[in-house]
């Protein structure tokens, strides 16, 4: 499975997600219902965007949301939303930059939460930093090394997610990061 899409809805609220889901699964052990999953799909491109929520409306009649997207083929992209009683509470989006040549972050609505502490972590900044000083060095741009190293490690002090960056790194694997990070545990 390259692609994957899935909607959780707390157990409570179960039988109000049987009407707007074509199906919904129980997960052993969890305070969650899986809704929706699919695989191998591609996000609508006002989700991916930012300009649409997966999640606001339907947590209106469902209370608490989560919605998430992982590709770990190529393309590496993820999606995360989380809404509660119609509000979007955060959204992040790891996909490729308007540049077209590289991946970040896209979209980032709302504020951090628990678990995205684990994107900062400190072998993910040693290699993320080691590779692009290399890449600035083989470019022949040394004197921005210490300005871009200098910046980084402000943004990963502060644990700070911004849109048009490629740090902290992420790839489609997040999205079963964000369901252990609830419970959520699926034997995949």
């Amino acid at each position: 499975m390259k692609s994957y899409e899935a909607f959780f809805v707390r157990t409570e609220n179960s039988e109000q997600a049987k009407k707007i889901f074509r199906r919904i699964e129980p997960i052993e052990g969890s305070s969650w219902v899986m809704c929706g999953f699919d695989k191998d799909v591609y996000p609508e491109d006002s989700i991916l965007f930012g300009e649409e929520s997966a999640t606001q409306a339907k947590s209106e009649k469902l209370g608490e949301i989560i919605y998430v997207y992982g590709d770990s083929s190529d393309a590496e992209g993820f999606i995360y939303e989380h809404a509660c009683d119609g509000v979007l509470l955060r959204k992040l989006v790891w996909f490729m930059l308007e540049d077209g040549m590289n991946t970040g972050w896209v979209c980032v609505e709302g504020e951090a939460e628990k678990w995205e502490e684990a994107l900062f972590r400190p072998d993910s900044l040693e290699q993320f930093v080691r590779l692009r000083r290399e890449s600035l060095q083989d470019r022949g741009k040394n004197d921005q090394i210490s300005e871009f190293e200098a910046e980084v490690q402000k943004i990963y002090d502060e644990k700070k997610i911004i849109v048009g960056k490629s740090f902290p790194v992420c790839d489609g694997t997040c999205a079963i990061l964000v369901e252990k990070s609830y419970g959520i545990e699926r034997g995949l």
